[in-house]
């Protein structure tokens, strides 16, 4: 992809930190997180930036990003591209800093979040991946059955939930010690040379996952290193419309989707290709993917009327994720193509 900007021939160490977030049609939810940036603990002598990437919003964004300006060095970048590799990717063209820290539109920072990265980018100067913990907050009124198994897969997966503990551990796909989107870090000289792929991240022709991940794996693929930074956490603000059945079944549709389109796009050379029960899965055509669709929508259905509300979540689970796989197995085929940049 092309990355539009004036400043990419900014030397990146210019400052140290590029704080990004990608944000649509979210306003209340940004000035939240932009307010807890607000009341970080800074390192004396950090130096560092927040750049807002409005990905073509229709509500007050910019006037509420543009309200912290006083207490904030803060830039906001409208994008028209819709897509959130777009977005991700002229923040990358954008960014001044010599890490890249990454979070969203719907959390709240935990105070010692920069200056935990901060740490890290000093501590490991070899490394180019780093990642924080997630913690899940639910907005009430949470539906009982939620809240039961809010803890355990397959919902942690669906609420961002990544904590792998208190020790400072190697990051890697080996073991699914992988950071996920709403924390993480970048070097910005890796992230520049791997950008984010349009086909993946949620837009609004599209409800597919794991640009970062793809990103990630890019990175360390070719040899970079990544590390757990503990002390870097975030709550991520879970709003009651995705604690129903329906967002769970629209969940794990947009996942299906994208490992069906990863494979189908890159075959047998992405994340996920390891995963040799996930590409059973989405092998096969499109009938018979809907059918295994339908078998476990069948099972959902007894299940939830029995009262079997964890057997009931893992079928609705399993039948999103065929439903997405078929939706890709039933598109015309598109011409294949090679990855954004090679490393």
């Amino acid at each position: 992809m092309t990355q539009r900007s004036p400043r990419r021939a900014t030397a990146p160490d210019a400052i140290d930190i590029t704080v990004i977030i990608c944000t649509r049609n979210r306003a209340a939810r940004l000035r939240n997180v932009l307010q807890s940036l607000t009341e970080l603990k800074q390192p004396p002598g950090l130096r560092w930036e927040v750049v807002v990437v409005d990905n073509g919003s229709s509500d007050n964004t910019q006037e509420v990003a543009l309200s912290f300006r006083d207490r904030l060095s803060i830039r906001v970048i409208r994008e028209e591209q819709a897509g959130l590799s777009n977005a991700r990717n002229r923040g990358v063209a954008e960014a001044r800093g010599a890490y890249i820290c990454w979070t969203d539109d719907d959390l709240v920072l935990d105070e010692n979040w920069l200056a935990a990265y901060a740490a890290a980018f000093k501590r490991h100067p070899e490394a180019a991946i780093f990642g924080g913990r997630i913690t899940p907050v639910l907005e009430a009124p949470t539906p009982r059955w939620f809240a039961r198994f809010a803890d355990e897969w397959p919902l942690t997966t669906l609420l961002a939930k990544r904590d792998f503990g208190d020790d400072i551990i190697p990051l890697g796909f080996a073991d699914n010690a992988v950071p996920w989107g709403a924390n993480f870090a970048v070097r910005t000289a890796e992230q520049r040379l791997a950008p984010y792929e349009p086909g993946l991240g949620v837009s609004p022709l599209q409800k597919r996952l794991g640009e970062e991940s793809e990103v990630i794996f890019r990175i360390i693929e070719s040899g970079g290193v990544g590390w757990w930074v503990p002390d870097s956490k975030v709550q991520h603000i879970i709003p009651v419309q995705r604690q129903t059945w329906r967002y769970v079944f629209e969940y794990f549709q947009a996942y299906g989707e994208t490992v069906a389109y990863m494979e189908r796009t890159w075959p047998g050379a992405h994340h996920m290709a390891a995963n040799e029960r996930e590409m059973a899965r989405v092998a096969g055509g499109p009938l018979s993917l809907y059918a295994r669709a339908a078998l476990n929508g069948a099972v959902f259905a007894a299940a939830w009327l029995l009262g079997a509300t964890g057997r009931s979540l893992k079928s609705l689970m399993k039948t999103g994720f065929y439903v997405g796989a078929a939706q890709i197995a039933a598109a015309p085929p598109a011409a294949s193509r090679p990855r954004a940049a090679s490393l």
